[in-house]
């Protein structure tokens, strides 16, 4: 879908702003279907003493789970009191993550496959028949213990678009073939869908060198390039090239993405950017850029441009945007890597952007518009894409339109405070029992308990939430007016706070 003056003007974008293609939506609403439950891992928590009440996997192993590598072990899941149904098998198992692989509680990995070692589909926790998981157990920067990827997942999931399901779960660990014990407490984690190419994720068709316009599942990973990954480029005027997840191991699909790749890039940048037959807009999908562009700019993740930037391209269509991943410094975390230039806790001047890299005020996309914010990373992924759109009127109505729509459904107030309170009353007690086995990495010293670590940084996640909502909808209002001026427009302030600090470059 292209930004056609018809589709992307105002008096005609109900369309675009009413969400993303019909695909997407059935992808994002499909509940999973109640099933029987068989008992046998629950009958095992059950003889140990457990009341827990979320459900519970257990992962069972002779040995150590590698961080690099992964071991087949035996797994079992109990709903305790969930509509799914239960499971036990076998599964390839092993660490996940880039540098959260350092910390004492880890993610995993999770590929459940039959004894003969081929890949055994399954609604694992309730989610859609798949093979490929991810075991989320937060991390130590994250203080909520996962509570930004549960809200992002949900809320991008909301726009209609693809994004992971979300299950919250406790998980028993055994890693030296003893029986199992309430020793073996490892726990909260969140059930999540490894991005991938199916018909309940991300939905894109078969790639053939008969015709490889699509579809393709790739990824913006700034410098976080694996020996094994395939790389796209780089396309000239960035620094770092793309990772092709879909498809594999086919040189015709790299060296097409490629030239699409540079085709888009040049459009975008040349004179004529904006004409309506050799323009930009025939390589871009216009819905899912809005969407792209609002979540990204909600959650103002720091990666959001750079690292687990995912984008796919289904056959014969323009390239879509998402789906999103990674949230674990979003939301107001400290301290806006990558971006230089702030000072306390990463509050700085506003700049160009109207706020710093974790205000609820400013523009994420635009932080790298201040050269001296981003020494380390200059480029930013594509953020320079999305500055360039900015500057097309087109663009900007679009994304405030949308936004308006956004606000009076699922990202209104009450929508995402229900969102995030509904959590805490279903997770509360394991977040206690987690900071009882990992609270001396997850506990900071400023907090007295866990109890108040945990409400203070929720409370401060759904405040910090409500201003960035109320903020983008004062800052979209100023850019889709006729007299909306750059960078002037950007210095807006919270709406029922202070206003931030005028300024026209970093701090």
């Amino acid at each position: 879908m292209r930004w056609s003056a018809v589709a992307l003007a105002l008096a005609a974008c109900a369309a675009l702003c009413q969400g993303a293609s019909t695909r997407s939506l059935q992808q994002a609403d499909a509940a999973p279907a109640p099933e029987a439950e068989s008992g046998a891992c629950c009958a095992r928590l059950e003889a140990l003493g457990w009341t827990g009440t979320l459900p519970v996997v257990i992962l069972e192993s002779t040995e150590p789970i590698p961080l690099e590598e992964t071991v087949v072990l035996n797994y079992c899941t109990c709903p305790n009191g969930a509509d799914f149904k239960s499971h036990e098998g076998e599964a390839k198992v092993g660490v996940r993550g880039n540098s959260s692989k350092k910390a004492a509680k880890k993610s995993y990995k999770m590929n459940t496959i039959h004894p003969n070692g081929t890949n055994d589909n399954l609604k694992f926790l309730g989610m859609p028949k798949e093979n490929d998981w991810v075991l989320y157990g937060g991390d130590e920067v994250d203080l909520t213990l996962g509570m930004r990827n549960y809200l992002a997942y949900n809320m991008a999931r909301a726009t209609g678009e693809y994004a992971s399901r979300t299950v919250w779960f406790e998980l028993f660990l055994v890693e030296d073939g003893a029986p199992l014990t309430l020793e073996n407490y490892n726990g909260i984690y969140i059930g999540e869908e490894k991005i991938k190419r199916d018909n309940d994720r991300v939905d894109i068709g078969k790639w053939t060198a008969e015709n490889p316009t699509g579809g393709y599942l790739f990824a913006f990973e700034n410098d976080n390039i694996k020996p094994d990954d395939t790389p796209v480029g780089p396309i000239p005027g960035m620094e770092d090239p793309f990772v092709l997840s879909y498809p594999k191991n086919e040189p015709t699909a790299v060296a097409w993405l490629a030239k699409y790749l540079t085709d888009l890039q040049t459009a975008l940048f040349a004179d004529t950017w904006l004409d309506p037959q050799d323009g930009y807009t025939k390589y871009v999908d216009g819905p899912s850029w809005v969407d792209y562009f609002l979540f990204t700019e909600l959650s103002k993740n720091p990666d959001g441009y750079r690292g687990s930037t995912y984008m796919h391209k289904d056959v014969d269509q323009p390239l879509a945007m998402g789906p999103a991943w990674d949230y674990n410094e979003a939301f107001g975390e400290c301290c806006g890597f990558p971006f230089e230039g702030y000072e306390e806790n990463g509050k700085s001047e506003p700049g160009v952007a109207g706020g710093s890299a974790i205000a609820p005020n400013g523009w994420r996309f635009l932080i790298c518009a201040d050269k001296e914010r981003c020494v380390f990373d200059p480029y930013d992924g594509i953020s320079g894409w999305f500055r360039r759109v900015w500057n097309d009127t087109r663009f900007r109505e679009a994304a405030a339109t949308r936004f308006t729509a956004l606000r009076a459904s699922n990202w209104s107030d009450a929508k995402v405070s229900t969102l995030i309170n509904d959590a805490v009353q279903e997770i509360e007690p394991a977040i206690l029992r987690d900071f009882g086995k990992w609270g001396q990495y997850t506990l900071k010293d400023w907090y007295a308990t866990p109890e108040l670590q945990f409400t203070t940084e929720v409370q401060e996640l759904e405040a910090w939430t409500q201003q960035r909502l109320a903020w983008m909808g004062a800052a979209l209002e100023r850019a889709a007016s006729p007299t909306y001026a750059y960078p002037e427009d950007n210095q807006v302030p919270i709406p029922g706070a202070a206003a931030p600090v005028a300024a026209s470059t970093a701090g």
